[in-house]
């Protein structure tokens, strides 16, 4: 069934191509999907197609893959006019792809390690399709509307999954709670910072409010502690570069709600714990990690991409560390994100993949505040933060590999770069133009006129 569907969809392609050259008043729908999709595409699956698929592999990628939102991406790209600046990031990215690629060929088999650079090649285009699109103003609020309508139906289902299918750790339509509480990160701060930041619409609050709904029903420690810590830190940089009356009143109305949420949180924390408590004599965690920094001593261009699994059992890495000998615990990886691309990729991989995720961090900042003035600003705060809670959130998980979440990654880092550009920052002149404060009335303005 899948097939047909793919083959369909390539059909329809020329016509979409067609449709978003003649339609550019319509652009508004397609960066709202465009921000939807993500949250969506896992409970659909059959719009994902494995071109080469290796189902049983037990690694994080599961086959040369392509989803509808890489073609709904070409076709954006290939639809719209060529883009008139240079694509931000492109050494880190490049550096990161050599690094991979010398990683591939250290592995037993190389066939499966080199569906992690097809994942990120998908995941990298994705970002230059947002990137080049983010010239127009408008596009990051509608990207944002679909990623808050997006976190908005997950919230509704951990809510029938915790009440309706009386799950103790609701996993929204993502594979793996965790996943859904990472992937969340992405959105509930950069709404945040405009809801400090007086930008009307509906987005800055409904975000933070189905973000904190998540948080609490996936029961997951590092969410609920590090989504808090995120709002206050975000509070505080916010109030640092600007007083208002309206970021005293959200003050006030935030610490009224942590009351009620906080015993709500720790409720679910309290039957998720008692349903599976915690054993006292064995640290999983640091068994993978010395698994890991095995690997690495050992291999200092790394395993193979995609291989962590299967070098930890075949050349008996969890024996000498001591993993449990179930099958849970013998086919996942480790439980942190740097010591995975260390133990993968070797020293060199490491250091390009540090690179790559700190180049939007250090952009978002350091330009946000920068122009404390535009609202633009606020917004790279806000993404910036996401940014900066996820990469502390990676140092207790590995799924950020995965590529619902690098889907996500990449129109945040995307965001980041085309406001960067909007604002001038590698010109250090602001370019020409409203701030987002007024691309709502623009916006309605143009869709009158069209």
């Amino acid at each position: 069934m899948k097939y047909p569907i793919l083959i369909g969809a390539l059909a329809a392609m020329p016509f979409l191509i067609v449709w978003i050259r003649r339609n550019p008043g319509e652009k508004q729908k397609l960066w709202v999907l465009m921000g939807l999709l993500p949250f969506v595409l896992s409970a659909a699956r059959v719009f994902e197609v494995a071109l080469v698929p290796w189902p049983q592999w037990p690694g994080y990628v599961k086959g040369l893959e392509i989803s509808a939102l890489d073609l709904f991406a070409l076709a954006i790209y290939l639809g719209s006019p060529a883009p008139r600046n240079p694509l931000p990031f492109s050494i880190a990215i490049s550096f990161y792809f050599f690094a991979l690629m010398v990683s591939v060929f250290q592995a037993d088999i190389i066939l499966p390690a080199l569906f992690y650079p097809w994942q990120l090649a998908r995941v990298f285009f994705i970002y230059a399709v947002v990137s080049r699109a983010c010239a127009d103003e408008r596009v990051p609020l509608w990207l944002l509307t679909g990623m808050a309508a997006g976190l908005f139906l997950q919230a509704v289902f951990v809510v029938w999954q915790r009440y309706g299918l009386h799950a103790i750790q609701a996993t929204g339509t993502f594979n793996h709670q965790n996943s859904l509480g990472l992937a969340s990160h992405f959105v509930v701060f950069p709404l945040f910072a405009l809801l400090l930041a007086g930008q009307p619409g509906w987005q800055p609050l409904l975000g933070p409010l189905s973000g904190a709904v998540v948080a609490i029903f996936t029961a997951s420690r590092a969410t609920i502690g590090l989504a808090g810590l995120g709002y206050a830190a975000l509070f505080v940089l916010s109030v640092l570069r600007r007083q208002t009356q309206r970021k005293a009143l959200i003050g006030l109305l935030g610490g009224v709600a942590l009351i009620g949420l906080v015993p709500l949180a720790m409720l679910s924390l309290e039957q998720r714990f008692s349903a599976a408590p915690l054993a006292d004599d064995y640290d999983e965690r640091a068994a993978f990690v010395a698994a890991a920094a095995m690997m690495l001593s050992e291999n200092p261009l790394g395993v193979g991409p995609n291989n962590y699994v299967v070098a930890a059992n075949t050349k008996g890495y969890f024996d000498r560390a001591k993993v449990a000998p179930t099958y849970f615990s013998r086919s996942t990886n480790v439980h942190n994100v740097y010591w995975l691309a260390a133990a993968e990729t070797g020293y060199l991989g490491l250091v390009a993949f540090v690179l790559v995720l700190l180049r939007p961090l250090t952009t978002a900042f350091i330009c946000g505040w920068r122009y404390r003035q535009d609202r633009r600003g606020d917004l790279l705060l806000g993404l910036g933060m996401s940014l900066l809670v996820v990469y502390i959130h990676c140092f207790f998980e590995w799924i950020f590999v995965t590529v619902q979440v690098q889907y996500i990654f990449a129109i945040t880092a995307g965001l980041v770069a085309g406001l960067a550009q909007q604002l001038g920052y590698w010109r250090h002149s602001p370019v020409a133009g409203a701030p987002l404060a007024a691309t709502q009335p623009v916006m309605q303005e143009r869709s009158r006129q069209a």
